[in-house]
C-alpha cells in the first residue's frame, strides 16, 4: 500500500469518528434543550392565572372599558371560596347597612408577602383605597386596617342608598387575587305604638314609645317634638326620654288639655313618626263611639213603624 492512501484512510477514519462523537453531542443537546423547556413550560403553567380567570379578568377590563347593564349582579369570579391561604374572609359575604349609618367592609388577609391591599368599587371599577391611602376624592372612604389581625376593612360612612353594590378587595400578589364583598343599604324607620290616635284622660301620664324599625346601629339621638317645638328638656311639663339601642319612650305626668296636638319622634339615623294625642276631661271616645251606634239602633224601630203605617193606609185606602 502506497504511504499515501494509508494516511488519507487514517484521515477518513479520524473524520468519521469526529462525526460520530459530533452527533451524539448534538442529540444530547437537543434532548436537554428538550427537557428544559418542558419544565420552564410547566412552571410558567403553575405560575400563571388559569385560562377561565384570564378570560374573567379580561372580560372584566373589557366591560369597565364600554360599561355593561349586568354591573350590579355578582360576577362569575364570587362563585366558591376565598382564594386558599391569603384571605380568612368569605368570598360573597354580605353586609347590612342602614342609610346615614357607618358600614366596615371585611378584608382579612392571612399572608401577602410584598403584597397591597386595595379596593375598587365594582359598579364602575373606581379604585377607592391603595395600602392605607384613600384615592377616592369622596371622604367617606377610609381604610380601617388593625394590624395585629390583618384587618384591612374598608369603612363607609354617612350611608347612602347609591353605596349599594359589589366591592372587591384586590392583593396585588402575582397574579393579583380578589374577594368580593356585597353592600346592601336599608332605610331604617320609626313607629310610635297606637298610632295614629291616642286618647287619654286628662290628669293621667301620657306615656309614647318609639320603636325604631330596621336598625343596624343605635341612633346618636332621638328628638321628640309636641307640633313645632323639641321638648326632650322641658322641665316645666315634667317631662322625661329614656332611649336604648332600639326605642325611646316620652313621659309626661298628668298630661292636661294643653298637652294634646301632634308628636313626633326623630331619630338621627331613621325616618321620623308621628301621633297625635287627644287629653280629654272625663270624656271616653269608647262611650262616645257606643253612644252614637246605640242612637242609630234604637232610631231603627220607629223607622220601621214608620213604614208599616204607610204601607197599612195604602191597603186601606185601596
Amino acid at each position: 500500500m502506497y504511504p499515501g492512501a494509508s494516511r488519507l484512510a487514517k484521515s477518513s477514519a479520524g473524520a468519521a469518528m469526529v462525526q460520530w462523537a459530533l452527533s451524539r453531542t448534538l442529540s444530547f443537546l437537543g434532548a436537554a434543550v428538550v427537557v428544559h423547556l418542558i419544565v420552564i413550560a410547566s412552571v410558567a403553567e403553575e405560575d400563571s392565572p388559569p385560562a377561565q380567570a384570564l378570560l374573567s379578568r379580561e372580560g372584566r377590563s373589557y366591560d369597565g372599558r364600554r360599561g355593561t347593564k349586568h354591573r350590579g349582579e355578582a360576577p362569575n369570579a364570587l362563585q366558591g371560596r376565598a382564594p386558599a391561604g391569603i384571605f380568612a374572609t368569605e368570598n360573597s359575604t354580605v353586609v347590612t347597612a342602614q342609610t346615614a349609618g357607618t358600614a366596615t367592609l371585611p378584608c382579612v388577609v392571612r399572608k401577602f408577602g410584598n403584597g397591597v391591599v386595595s379596593w375598587i368599587r365594582r359598579k364602575d371599577y373606581h379604585l377607592l383605597t391603595v395600602g392605607l391611602a384613600t384615592y377616592s376624592s369622596d371622604d367617606r372612604f377610609l381604610v380601617e386596617h388593625i394590624r395585629h389581625l390583618q384587618m384591612w376593612g374598608l369603612q363607609i360612612k354617612y350611608v347612602q342608598p347609591r353605596d349599594a353594590g359589589w366591592y372587591e378587595c384586590q392583593v396585588s400578589t402575582h397574579p393579583p387575587t380578589s374577594i368580593f364583598v356585597e353592600l346592601r343599604v336599608i332605610e331604617a324607620t320609626a313607629e310610635i305604638l297606637g298610632a295614629p290616635d291616642l286618647h287619654i284622660k286628662s290628669g293621667s301620664t301620657l306615656r309614647l314609645v318609639c320603636k325604631l324599625r330596621q336598625s343596624t346601629e343605635a341612633p346618636v339621638y332621638v328628638f321628640w317634638y309636641h307640633e313645632e317645638r323639641m321638648i326632650n328638656y322641658d322641665e316645666e311639663r315634667a317631662v322625661a326620654v329614656r332611649n336604648d339601642k332600639t326605642s325611646s319612650q316620652l313621659v309626661v305626668a298628668e298630661a292636661q288639655r294643653a298637652d294634646s296636638g301632634n308628636y313626633t319622634c326623630v331619630p338621627s339615623n331613621a325616618r321620623p313618626a308621628s301621633i297625635h294625642v287627644h287629653v280629654l276631661n272625663g270624656e271616653k271616645p269608647a262611650a262616645m263611639q257606643h253612644g252614637s251606634r246605640s242612637g242609630c239602633v234604637g232610631a231603627q224601630p220607629h223607622a220601621t213603624l214608620a213604614l208599616l203605617a204607610a204601607a197599612l193606609c195604602v191597603e186601606a185606602c185601596r
